[in-house]
């Protein structure tokens, strides 16, 4: 992984929480030094309204993520982090993941042909405060619909289970050293 750019997309407000602890931990065992982090309630943006501006322009009409989409596009590795919200992702992620739709509609406009043409690799990383796995197989689905199209191949997740209870961290810890050892062997 060591030249690899990494983006992190940061979907947690919660400065202490497990899922910034799981962000943090993936941070010291990446062999990288292009770690950019996006977080998401530090962000103002607008939300996708359906307008179709983009199927006659390839782009969104909000100029609002610019610098994001490129940083995005120019990833190798993308890492979504999020709590687990009534069984989806935080709502600036869910919303983010919303304004892909001009790379979704350019993937259909022109016969399934990737807006983005460089492969990436794509990691989600969830905390939850009860049992999230039954979720975390519902994101992952997701997750991995929205990279097919964004010609990212999705390579893992990690959960940190339990955190109002008794946080899974170590088990989250491990999954993510994992994945980790797997993308640098890919």
């Amino acid at each position: 992984m060591k030249n690899n750019n990494v983006l992190i997309i940061d979907g947690s407000n919660r400065q202490n929480g497990y899922t910034k602890k799981q962000i943090e931990y993936f941070k010291s065992i990446c062999e990288t030094e292009k770690i950019i982090t996006s977080e998401l309630y530090k962000e103002k943006f607008e939300f996708c309204d359906g307008c179709n501006y983009c199927e006659e322009n390839e782009k969104c009409k909000h100029r609002d993520l610019d610098l994001f989409f490129t940083e995005f596009e120019n990833a190798d590795i993308i890492v979504f982090a999020s709590p687990l919200y009534n069984g989806t992702f935080s709502a600036p992620l869910k919303a983010l993941i919303d304004r892909f739709q001009f790379y979704y509609t350019y993937f259909y406009k022109y016969n399934k042909t990737q807006k983005i043409e460089k492969r990436r690799k794509a990691i989600l990383l969830l905390s939850s405060g009860r049992d999230g796995t039954k979720w975390l197989s519902v994101m992952e689905e997701q997750l991995k619909f929205a990279c097919s199209i964004l010609n990212i191949e999705f390579v893992g997740s990690a959960l940190c289970n339990f955190t109002d209870t008794k946080p899974q961290i170590e088990k989250a810890e491990e999954e993510i050293k994992n994945i980790v050892e797997r993308i640098g062997n890919l």
